[in-house]
């Protein structure tokens, strides 16, 4: 992936990714000389609008400095067709990039519109979900940011939403309880997994025997603590143990591994998802903020494992490292 950088917010350079020089990019375009111009202008007619979203940020150390890098994503990336990320070396190059893409993105200061970073060698719609920028530490970043994709083919411009960058502290709803003191009981026909004899914490209906795998799988992490994201009526769910994340593998249990890293919040069929690639891992229906909330828990505790007790109705899941 080819990165364009000529900005004082982002001085980062990293060896293979970063071209040293941009400043003759040349940027006219003859059209005359496109191929199947009438189709590459149907493609472009039927872009949507990107809805930017912010990932949020973290810190690291290059050649010996260090940053703080900010993650965005375009929740609507699987709406723009591949054609717009085609190498295309009959248009003008990128730096010493003679088969950058069709479509260059760049990141702007919604303040002020200056340009912050760029990138000209997206190879798929895919790649709108790792868009990021670096700001060495002292300086002080954008408040807010957009991206623009310039269709260099058509020379047709698609700005997003303006999207803030001040983050603020993690607020998390979590009961706390004592592993040691819950059992497996069966309350009105209905098994539950009980604390202290009166705290209903989990109901299995009729299904005793995911109770009590359920139960083993509290125990054997010693979680103690429950928590929930949109009640009354959750729409994400995880499970602590002594505020970090469960780890190392339980015999016998049934999970699904993902990428912290590469995971996302995506708009899908209207409906909004956090996602790993192509793996649609839960799902928000139109609650956005619910979904980029659980996003930042997940990336919070690094989880790797989704897991599950009695799939493909699971009655009971968890996450864990």
């Amino acid at each position: 992936m080819l990165v364009r950088n000529y900005t004082k917010f982002a001085p980062l350079a990293i060896a293979g990714l970063v071209l040293s020089s941009f400043s003759n990019v040349a940027t006219a375009v003859n059209i005359a000389q496109t191929p199947a111009l009438s189709k590459l202008q149907l493609v472009s007619n039927h872009i949507p609008k990107p809805e930017l979203v912010f990932k949020g940020q973290e810190a690291y150390t290059n050649a010996g400095k260090n940053f703080q890098r900010y993650n965005l994503a375009v929740a609507n990336s699987a709406a723009f067709p591949s054609q717009l990320f085609e190498s295309s070396p009959d248009l003008p190059p990128c730096g010493l990039n003679k088969n950058s893409s069709r479509t260059w993105v760049d990141i702007y200061n919604a303040q002020n519109s200056q340009r912050v970073y760029g990138f000209c060698a997206f190879s798929s719609p895919q790649n709108l979900n790792s868009l990021w920028f670096a700001v060495e530490q002292g300086q002080t970043p954008p408040s807010s940011v957009y991206i623009v994709l310039t269709d260099r083919r058509t020379k047709k411009t698609y700005r997003s939403n303006s999207v803030s960058l001040q983050t603020q502290a993690l607020k998390e709803d979590c009961i706390a309880f004592n592993p040691n003191n819950i059992t497996v009981n069966q309350v009105n026909g209905s098994w539950k997994i009980i604390e202290g004899g009166n705290h209903w914490m989990f109901d299995f209906g009729n299904k005793a025997s995911e109770a009590k795998q359920a139960f083993q799988v509290i125990k054997n992490y010693r979680m103690n603590k429950s928590c929930f994201v949109g009640r009354p009526q959750p729409s994400f769910t995880y499970l602590l143990v002594n505020n970090a994340a469960p780890s190392a593998a339980m015999p016998g249990e049934d999970c699904v591994a993902f990428n912290p890293a590469t995971t996302t919040v995506n708009k899908i069929n209207n409906r909004w998802k956090v996602v790993d690639g192509n793996h649609w891992m839960f799902d928000f229906d139109n609650n956005q903020a619910e979904a980029e909330q659980s996003l930042a828990i997940i990336k919070k505790y690094q989880f790797t494992r989704s897991c599950y007790v009695g799939r493909p109705n699971p009655s009971f899941s968890y996450l864990r490292k």
